[in-house]
């Protein structure tokens, strides 16, 4: 792949992680039966505490939400709640912002820096922007979104994830914020996706959101909480850009029984430190056992999950699929595979039986 690829953009069908349902009716095994490490989702999910049934029978109060905002910024290490912008899952703002924001400025051309996410792609175009995917190597991949700001007309948008997915490449936040001011300074916009970035809270930009008037940072609440299930995502900016965003985002937008599972999560360091020390621990044992039991090669990664190179990729997932254990591929590179970690014993020894059947097969 060459290192600065603009591919252009087609309207088509994303194939994601998770989809159990399509992989049971492919090979016969009934949906409960599955392991399922193709997402990047903490398979040891915050407690769900019991939950008020007032929650369930009325519409959440304003107070509640003002209650979640409070527990996200200071777990963001914002400078205000008013920086905050709580919606349903991050995926409704990757939805959402492009047709929010070409109402806030005039939108000449997006850059999304890729290989990455494909829901930020589509929707972009599906909102009738001009938009590239810029395909780099993750080494390069800072330097050609600055490259593309410095020569940028007014009114471009870069979209960059970090850390990327499915790479897993991080940028520190000293370097995103020379990128943002040079957004600034070109009059043109940074969206930041931070889904992955709660296992580094030191290397995100959202405490430096005050001096960034034109980035847009997203935040995912289900993947390193795990769970997804709570549709929880935040969106963190400038105070009167998240002033508009709420207005178009609505009322009663987030559930009563979310908004008291995040409020807690949020809040909860002991559960929060304890699980970023297991996840590091997860992340260093599957890749020793990738490592012994396959020839498949690290080639990047986050805390919640693994990226691994090798011309074995496809025939190890059909395998894989084969014993119950869905892991995710990707159509950008054929060579590439990503891991998801068990989540309990059990799981850890089915994925082990799995992969030395494996290694005793391709021995033979």
């Amino acid at each position: 792949m060459a290192d600065n690829t603009v591919t252009p953009l087609k309207v088509a069908t994303i194939n994601h992680g998770g989809a159990i349902d399509a992989a049971a009716e492919k090979y016969g095994i009934p949906p409960a039966e599955w392991l399922d490490l193709s997402t990047g989702i903490n398979p040891q999910g915050y407690p769900v505490p019991k939950i008020d049934f007032a929650h369930w029978q009325r519409l959440p109060l304003a107070s509640e939400l003002d209650g979640l905002k409070r527990a996200a910024a200071h777990y963001y290490a914002l400078p205000g709640p008013d920086y905050v912008v709580c919606t349903p899952g991050t995926q409704s703002l990757i939805q959402t912002i492009p047709f929010w924001l070409k109402d806030q400025t005039a939108i000449s051309k997006v850059h999304i820096m890729g290989p990455t996410y494909g829901e930020h792609a589509r929707c972009w175009q599906r909102a009738g922007h001009d938009c590239a995917i810029d395909e780099t190597t993750p080494d390069k991949r800072l330097a050609r979104a600055t490259e593309i700001l410095t020569s940028a007309k007014s009114g471009n948008v870069v979209i960059l994830v970090n850390p990327n997915n499915p790479d897993g490449a991080m940028f520190p936040p000293t370097d995103i914020a020379d990128l943002s001011r040079l957004a600034q300074q070109r009059d043109c916009w940074l969206i930041l996706d931070e889904a992955f970035m709660d296992c580094q809270p030191d290397l995100s930009v959202c405490p430096m959101i005050e001096d960034l008037p034109r980035t847009i940072v997203l935040r995912s609440f289900g993947k390193f909480f795990g769970l997804a299930g709570a549709r929880l995502g935040c969106a963190v900016m400038a105070i009167d850009l998240a002033r508009d965003l709420a207005e178009r985002v609505g009322p009663w937008a987030i559930p009563g029984p979310t908004i008291a599972i995040g409020t807690q999560a949020f809040s909860d360091r002991i559960w929060q430190e304890e699980t970023r020390i297991r996840l590091t621990t997860d992340s260093l044992r599957l890749d020793n056992l990738i490592a012994d039991k396959t020839a498949l090669a690290l080639f990047g990664g986050t805390d919640l999950f693994r990226y691994y190179h090798g011309t074995d990729c496809q025939k190890l997932a059909e395998y894989l699929a084969q014993c119950g254990i869905l892991v995710r591929l990707f159509d950008h590179d054929r060579e590439k595979v990503r891991f998801g970690f068990p989540g309990t014993q059990q799981d850890w020894q089915n994925l082990e039986v799995a992969l030395t059947d494996w290694a005793d097969i391709q021995s033979n």
